[in-house]
């Protein structure tokens, strides 16, 4: 019920389409942008293990995001046989673009809440955010089903 609901706030938020899609990116690049914008800089071995695939198809995956200016390559200071890979300040810019989309449509849902349904809702996202969060803690409880 829940989701069905917010499937349907995702539809009339409507039909624009952002600037970023120009890139016409697929989901595994974004999401390896994302990857690359939360853990920094990382070697092609690591995109590997993310991606599930070998280092070949992780490599093309990189020349892909390359020749949109998006990630660039380097060779570690410390050891040149590692080549890490990492946003450019174009790719950095695209993921505060996608980000700041979601943040703006997540707020233009919420500011038709009044003041006690906006403490309702902080009150049961803070429960999926712990049990969330439990679910990744070895050792604790999720809470109820």
């Amino acid at each position: 019920m829940a989701l069905d609901g917010l499937s349907e706030l995702w539809d009339l938020s409507g039909p624009e389409v952002p600037d970023w899609v120009a890139h016409e990116l697929t989901f595994g690049q974004t999401r390896l942008l994302f990857l690359l914008s939360k853990h920094g800089p990382s070697p092609i071995g690591r995109v590997a293990e993310w991606l599930g695939v070998g280092l070949p198809t992780a490599s093309g995956a990189i020349d892909r995001l390359e020749r949109h200016g998006l990630v660039t390559r380097q060779h570690r200071l410390d050891d040149r046989r590692v080549v890490q890979c990492g946003l450019t300040d174009a790719g950095r810019d695209l993921i505060d673009q996608i980000s700041g989309m979601r943040l703006e449509m997540i707020r233009r849902f919420l500011e038709v809440l009044a003041e006690p349904e906006l403490t309702e809702m902080a009150r049961l996202i803070t429960i999926v955010s712990e049990r969330v969060k439990a679910q990744f803690t070895p050792g604790q409880s999720p809470g109820p089903a």
